[in-house]
């Protein structure tokens, strides 16, 4: 039977720059993952017998030029091709020495195929990677060594055992933007595996058998890793440090871009910059007070609105007080709120109501944008049961019981209101 490259030996670690590779189908199996219901995570959608799995396969070829995730490095996209089909590859993960490719069809053993990588994903992940090893050498020669790295989508993170000053920050951004332009070479060592460092080896990682490498950038920095890299400094191509977050204790987590990330990382802030611009009538300096200003006229409207709500809870308490006098019963629907804060008021202003004084019905909102249900007095769970018994209001949920029934209506379907209304005149209390 054939045997695959071990990891640490594959054709993508030997030369990330191979965009396409001719190989063969050592074996594949099927495995069955399940979906993200199965797991745990919630779901709006009902599952049915047929999707509460998913039928995947993988598969080992003799060698790849895709890369499994490992080292922080997120797996490669690409396909795999035969004569007939391709296969696009959904993921590729380690197994041991063994990387394995997800795809969604069986490829029968000792197919030949070729491959081909998504080399902008690829190239990517190479920029941020050698940045990271990069950063992580400058902050060393500052003595912050690095804790743990994550390689995210937009935006990638170091964490630090300590947060950077403003001026550390700078110094480190500056220093590693140097070492960018001189165009320092970056290379690849496989040396003894006696003289390596294996405190960071996954523990699952055979490295007896195993191919233990080391990335270099010139004499700058020599660090354990299985990830892909570049061959120079320079196709970094520039490096930004941006915020910081703290995490675990003292910890702290310092956010970059490197590469292209630069480039379309300013082109969104152009954009969302003149976007304010229009939107505030300002010119890009003057954002920042304009923001000011609008913070304090909202401050003051929300002052302004309290006084007038209070004033409005007041003579609608009022209504409801005399309704209640007259029919043992009232009703409030107000579609331009959402919430309950505006019901809580009146509540507290009308006050404990008086055995045998009758019901009131409160409810809010309007559309798509749901609303809420409030009913207070004797008997308020029995006529919230009868509003969900009857199906008046399809998105209705709550609970209550006794003097009071409080419930959160998701979406007021067409007429809901209405038929509210109807079933509030025709009440008997």
């Amino acid at each position: 039977m054939a045997t695959s490259a071990v990891v640490g030996a594959l054709a993508c670690q030997v030369d990330s720059y191979l965009r396409n590779f001719e190989t063969t189908v050592v074996q594949c199996r099927q495995v069955v993952t399940p979906t993200p219901s199965k797991a745990g995570k919630k779901s709006a959608v009902q599952t049915t017998p047929s999707d509460v799995a998913q039928e995947c396969y993988e598969v080992e070829l003799k060698d790849t030029i895709l890369f499994p995730e490992g080292g922080g490095q997120p797996s490669d996209h690409g396909v795999i091709s035969t004569p007939d089909e391709q296969f696009p590859v959904l993921a590729i993960r380690r197994e041991l020495l063994t990387a394995l490719h997800k795809v969604s069809k069986p490829i029968e053993p000792n197919t030949p195929v070729k491959l081909e990588v998504n080399w902008k994903r690829r190239f990517d992940h190479m920029q941020q990677h050698s940045g990271q090893h990069l950063i992580s050498a400058i902050l060393d020669q500052m003595q912050v060594p690095t804790l743990a790295w994550n390689l995210g989508e937009k935006v990638s993170y170091v964490e630090l055992p300590r947060k950077l000053t403003d001026e550390e920050v700078l110094a480190a951004e500056d220093r590693c933007n140097d070492i960018i332009r001189q165009g320092i070479d970056i290379w690849v060592e496989v040396p003894d595996k006696d003289l390596v460092n294996k405190d960071k080896l996954p523990e699952d990682y055979d490295a007896e058998r195993g191919i233990l490498r080391v990335v270099h950038i010139g004499s700058l920095d020599a660090n354990p890793c299985c990830g892909t890299h570049l061959k120079n400094t320079r196709e970094i191509g520039s490096i930004a440090l941006l915020h910081q977050l703290p995490i675990r204790g003292a910890n702290s987590r310092l956010h970059f871009l490197i590469g292209d990330r630069v480039r379309a990382y300013a082109r969104d802030s152009n954009y969302l910059t003149r976007a304010l611009n229009s939107r505030l009538s300002c010119q890009t300096e003057e954002i920042e007070a304009k923001i000011g200003r609008l913070e304090s006229q909202l401050r003051d409207s929300l002052k302004r609105e309290k006084l007038w709500m209070a004033d409005v809870v007041k003579a609608e308490s009022a209504r409801v007080k005399e309704d209640l006098k007259l029919e043992k019963k009232a009703y409030v629907y107000r579609g331009d709120l959402v919430g309950l804060d505006y019901f809580n008021s009146l509540v507290a202003q009308i006050g404990n109501l008086e055995p045998n004084s009758g019901v009131v019905l409160l409810a809010s909102g309007a559309g798509k944008n749901g609303g809420a249900l409030l009913v207070i007095g004797e008997g308020a769970d029995k006529v919230a049961s009868k509003i969900r018994e009857e199906g008046i209001i399809k998105g209705l949920k709550g609970g209550g019981k006794g003097a009071k029934w409080q419930g959160k209506i998701t979406q007021w379907e067409k007429g809901e209101a209405e038929s509210l209304k109807a079933f509030f005149d025709r009440l008997e209390c």
